[in-house]
């Protein structure tokens, strides 16, 4: 599922941390304050690993 502009904006804080899944890896945190921020989730050596790429917006 590709996530829009509009789907990212009206992610809110529920008071639970909880991720919006994009396709490839990619997926938008939303943390309990409601800040946002993109991860992107590969494997490396069998291991799998999370890489932070930046804030929204």
């Amino acid at each position: 599922m590709a996530l829009s502009d509009a789907a990212v904006r009206q992610a809110k804080a529920t008071g639970k941390a909880y991720t919006l899944g994009e396709i490839d890896g990619l997926s938008l945190d939303v943390s309990e304050q409601g800040s946002r921020s993109w991860h992107f989730r590969y494997c490396w050596a069998g291991k799998q690993k999370r890489m932070f790429l930046g804030t929204y917006p």
